[in-house]
């Protein structure tokens, strides 16, 4: 398994998700336990409650920072190694709750089947 992710760019080259990642504003802790969770997926060391099976390859990699829950959308390639398909997260007290918003695991789907 590899363990450099590579971040999921559309058809015509536009990094979107970067452009997800930059949206979040990180913090230097969080970009700490980014970090360090994403080489854990990559290494294949998670433990189960840190990911869940979305079905056809697609995985959801949740994050509790502070008052922010992270939720990553991400699929291994085979010969790639892990291919960054959304970044999103939710505030704690926000108003929606904590539960992963279906569009977003929508726009992980699409995004792989390309």
């Amino acid at each position: 398994m590899a363990n450099r992710w590579v971040l999921y760019r559309s058809s015509v080259g536009a990094e979107v998700v970067q452009k997800e990642i930059d949206k979040c504003r990180l913090k230097r802790d969080e970009k700490i336990r980014l970090g360090a969770i994403m080489k854990r997926a990559a290494e294949g060391n998670l433990l189960p409650k840190d990911r869940k099976p979305l079905g056809e390859g697609l995985w959801e990699l949740r994050l509790s920072c502070g008052e922010r829950i992270f939720r990553l959308f991400y699929s291994e390639v085979k010969g790639a190694g892990p291919v960054l398909l959304g970044l999103r997260f939710v505030n704690k007290k926000s108003a929606q709750g904590i539960k992963t918003d279906p569009g977003d695991i929508e726009t992980a789907r699409k995004r792989l089947a390309e």
